[in-house]
């Protein structure tokens, strides 16, 4: 929907979570429950204790990505939820006959380098 040129427009305005930091809070925490669970368990004679700990970490960032994915949308929806409208004015752009700001003009690098130039150069 495009903006009037000028007056008021209704909007509405909601917070929304950023679903990749809660996926990406989800893997990190279920590695860390990976590592405590497989570092948890016991040695077997089948498996090392590292196999154990890569596996159960393996198991557990998958879950947290879901996990994470899936509060990140639950809270979204949420937001969705708690939207209000809200009244906007719409302004229209700056007076274009007005004068602009010069940018300051770039010095000569080589002009004001104080170190001193090779000879042999």
């Amino acid at each position: 929907m495009p903006l009037a040129a000028t007056g008021s427009q209704q909007m509405t305005l909601r917070r929304a979570p950023n679903i990749w930091a809660f996926v990406v809070l989800g893997g990190v925490a279920g590695i860390v429950v990976g590592v405590l669970v497989g570092l948890a368990g016991g040695a077997s004679a089948q498996f090392t204790q590292g196999a154990v700990v890569m596996f159960m970490v393996s198991v557990f960032a998958v879950v947290g990505l879901a996990a994470g994915a899936v509060v990140a949308l639950v809270l979204d929806r949420l937001s969705v939820a708690r939207a209000r409208a809200v009244t906007t004015e719409v302004v229209g752009e700056d007076d274009p006959a007005a004068p602009q700001q010069a940018a300051p003009e770039a010095a000569d690098p080589e002009a004001e380098d104080p170190r001193p130039t090779d000879p042999r150069a």
